[in-house]
C-alpha cells in the first residue's frame, strides 16, 4: 500500500511536470509561428506586383551564381542570396523582346560564376532581343573572360577610365593527391575502365598522364576558341587581335578603348545619361532591375497554347534517392518521379530534359536511363546539354530521341572507376588498433581498414568491365551506332558539345530553344505552334521550402556563398564524391573541368 504523504505529493509534482511540458510546447509554436510569420511577409514584400514604367531598359545585373535548378527560396529571399535561375533569366528576356514597355536592355557585367555553355545559352538569348530592333548596352567595371565574353555581345560596350578587364584566356588546374596521401599513410585503391577516365588519377598518381593530358589539350583547345571567336565576332575583329588582347592579360580604362575592346570610357551616370535620352525619358531614366522585371507577368509568350512541353530539369551529381539538384544532389527517385508524372499528363506532348550533370552513382545514372526509354513508349524525349553533361550525365542522355549540347557543354566520358582509401597503416601510426572481425568472404570488401585482396581486385574489375560494356552497348544503341565506333570515343574521354557532335555523340548544337524546336518537331507540333512549359522541379514558396528543411540548405549555401573560389573548388570536389559514401558497392562515373 502507498504511503500517504507519497499520494499527497504526487498531484502537485504531476501538474507542474505538465505545466513545464506546455509551456515548452507553447514557446515552441511561437517560434516556428514567427519564423513562419517573417517567411509570409517576406513571400509577400519580394512577390509583389512591379510597376514597370513604359519605355524603361530592363537590366541583367549579372553579380551572381547562374544555376539551372530553381534556387533555395530560403536563401534568395530571406537572406538576400544572389542567384539566377537560368530558366527564369531566359524567359525575361524573351518577354522583354516583346515587351512594348522595355526599349532597351542593359547587360550590367560583374563577376559571376556560369559554365561556358550556361554563357552561350544567355548570349543567343541576348542575340535573339537583338532581332526585335531594340539595342543592347554593356557596361563593366571590373570583369572577366566570362563577363566580357557576354558583354561583347551587345551593339555598345562602356566601361569607366579606370575598369580593369582580365581576358586572360583558359587556365585549368588539375591536383594530384598521391603525394600528400604517401605522406599521411593513406592508400588509395581506385580502378578506372578508359584510358582518359582521369578522375581517379587524383589520388592514384602524382602527376598528369599521357591521356589526361591530351583530353584536356583538346578540351582547352575547343573552348579557347569558343571564347576567342565570339569576342572576335562580337567586337568586329579578327581573331588574331583579340588573342593578342588575350595575352596583354590585365588591360586598364583608355588602352580598353584603344583595342576596340569598348566604344567609349564612360562613368555610370554618364551611361545612364545617355539611356535616358535613348529612351526618351523625360523626368529621369527608367529602368527595371532583372530581379523586378522576373515579377511581372503582364507578357504571357505562351498565350493561348493548348500543348505543353516539359522541361525536367536534372542538375547535380546524381545519387540514388530524393534530391532534386538545389543542394548539388540529384536523387534518381525525384528525375524518376518527374519524368513519370510528365509522361502521364495528357497535355504534355514531349518532354525536354535539362541534364548540367558530371556524373556519379552507375546505379542511379541506370535508373534514370530506364525511364527516359519507359517516356519514350508514349511521347518524345530530347536532351538539352548545360554546363556539363559527362559520365553519368551522359548516362542519362544518351537514349533521348534527340541530344542538343552547347559548343562548350563538356560531355562524354563513358567510363567507369571505383575504388577506396585504405587508412590501415595511419592507424597504425597513431596506435589505434582495429581487430577485423568478418563472416563472408568479402563482408570487408570496402573497408577502409583492409586493402582489396587479389580476388576482391579481380570481382571489382569484372564488375566494373560489364558496367562498362553496359554503358557503351546502350550508348551505341542510342545513338545508332556500333559498340566499336562509341568504344573508339568513349575510354572515359571528355569533349566538349563542338567536337561531340562531330563524333555524333550529340545531334546539334544549341541551347533550350533548339531543344524545345527539336521536341516539338517529334511530337508533330508546328515550328509555330505556341507550347506552354511544364517545369520541373517548380520553384517552391518559402513555406514550402522550410517545411521540406530548406533552412539547412539556406544555412550551407549562405555558408559558402562568401567563401573565396581555392576554398569553393575542394568543396565542390567533395561534394561530387559524396555518392561513393552513400551506397555500399557503386560504379561511379564522375567528370569535371575546372577551366578558369
Amino acid at each position: 500500500m502507498a504511503n500517504p504523504s507519497d499520494v499527497f505529493q504526487a498531484a502537485p509534482q504531476k501538474r507542474r511536470r505538465w505545466g513545464l511540458i506546455i509551456f515548452l510546447m507553447l514557446i515552441g509554436v511561437l517560434l516556428v509561428g514567427g519564423v513562419l510569420v517573417m517567411a509570409g511577409l517576406a513571400s509577400l514584400v519580394q512577390g509583389g506586383s512591379v510597376s514597370v514604367k513604359p519605355d524603361s531598359t530592363l537590366v541583367l545585373k549579372l553579380d551572381r551564381e547562374v544555376q539551372e535548378a530553381p534556387p533555395n527560396p530560403i536563401s534568395t529571399q530571406l537572406f538576400g542570396a544572389k542567384v539566377y535561375q537560368l530558366l527564369e533569366v531566359h524567359a525575361a528576356i524573351q518577354r522583354a523582346a516583346k515587351d512594348d514597355r522595355i526599349k532597351s536592355l542593359l547587360l550590367d557585367v560583374g563577376d559571376f560564376a556560369a559554365g561556358l555553355a550556361k554563357l552561350q545559352q544567355i548570349r543567343s538569348d541576348v542575340e535573339a532581343f537583338k532581332k526585335s530592333g531594340k539595342p543592347v548596352y554593356a557596361y563593366f567595371e571590373s570583369t572577366g573572360n566570362g563577363g566580357y565574353y557576354l558583354a561583347s555581345a551587345a551593339d555598345k560596350v562602356y566601361a569607366p577610365p579606370t575598369a580593369d578587364l582580365l581576358i586572360t584566356g583558359l587556365y585549368a588546374e588539375v591536383p594530384f593527391y598521391r603525394g600528400g596521401l604517401d605522406k599521411i599513410m593513406v592508400e588509395p585503391q581506385f580502378y578506372h575502365i578508359g584510358d582518359y577516365k582521369s578522375y581517379s588519377d587524383a589520388f592514384m598518381r602524382k602527376d598528369m598522364s599521357d591521356a589526361q593530358r591530351v583530353a584536356m589539350d583538346a578540351i582547352l583547345d575547343s573552348l579557347y576558341g569558343q571564347l576567342v571567336s565570339g569576342i572576335a565576332s562580337g567586337r568586329h575583329l579578327t581573331e588574331e587581335q583579340v588573342k593578342a588582347d588575350i595575352d596583354t592579360g590585365m588591360l586598364f580604362g583608355p588602352e580598353i578603348r584603344a583595342r576596340g575592346l569598348v566604344d567609349d570610357i564612360w562613368y555610370r551616370d554618364q551611361l545612364e545619361a545617355a539611356l535616358e535620352k535613348a529612351n526618351s525619358n523625360k523626368e529621369g531614366w527608367n529602368s527595371v532591375e532583372l530581379n523586378d522585371y522576373l515579377k511581372d507577368h503582364r507578357i504571357d509568350l505562351e498565350s493561348g497554347a493548348s500543348k505543353s512541353v516539359a522541361v525536367v530539369i536534372a542538375s547535380g551529381n546524381i545519387m540514388s534517392g530524393e534530391g532534386d539538384g538545389s543542394n548539388g544532389n540529384l536523387g534518381s527517385d525525384t528525375v524518376v518521379g518527374w519524368l513519370d508524372k510528365a509522361s502521364r499528363n495528357d497535355k504534355i506532348k514531349a518532354v525536354v530534359l535539362r541534364v548540367d550533370s558530371p556524373g556519379g552513382s552507375g546505379l542511379a545514372s541506370d535508373m534514370i536511363w530506364r525511364e527516359v526509354a519507359l517516356v519514350r513508349q508514349r511521347k518524345p524525349v530530347v536532351v538539352s546539354m548545360s554546363s556539363t553533361a559527362a559520365s553519368g550525365g551522359y548516362f542519362i542522355s544518351m537514349g533521348a530521341d534527340g541530344i542538343v549540347a552547347e559548343p562548350g557543354t563538356i560531355t562524354g566520358s563513358i567510363g567507369v572507376l571505383t575504388g577506396k582509401f585504405v587508412t590501415r597503416k595511419l592507424w597504425d601510426w597513431t596506435g589505434i588498433n582495429y581487430v577485423p572481425m568478418k563472416r563472408g568472404q568479402n563482408a570487408d570488401l570496402f573497408s577502409a581498414y583492409v586493402p582489396f585482396s587479389p580476388d576482391q581486385e579481380k570481382l571489382v574489375v569484372s564488375l566494373m568491365q560489364s558496367f562498362y560494356k553496359d554503358f557503351v552497348t546502350k550508348a551505341a544503341q542510342g545513338r545508332n551506332k556500333s559498340y566499336e565506333e562509341i568504344d573508339k570515343v568513349a575510354q572515359g574521354r571528355i569533349w566538349s558539345g563542338e567536337d561531340a557532335l562531330k563524333l555524333g555523340l550529340v545531334d546539334q548544337l544549341g541551347g533550350l530553344d533548339e531543344a524545345i524546336t527539336m521536341a516539338k518537331s517529334k511530337a508533330k507540333i508546328g515550328k509555330d505552334e505556341k507550347v506552354r512549359l511544364q517545369v520541373y522541379p517548380r520553384a517552391l514558396t518559402v513555406f514550402e521550402a522550410l517545411f521540406k528543411g530548406g533552412l539547412k540548405d539556406a544555412k550551407e549555401d549562405l555558408a559558402e556563398q562568401d567563401l573565396p573560389e581555392a576554398v569553393k573548388s575542394p568543396l565542390r570536389q567533395l561534394k561530387a564524391m559524396a555518392p561513393l559514401a552513400s551506397e555500399p558497392f557503386l560504379v561511379y562515373m564522375p567528370e569535371r573541368i575546372e577551366a578558369k
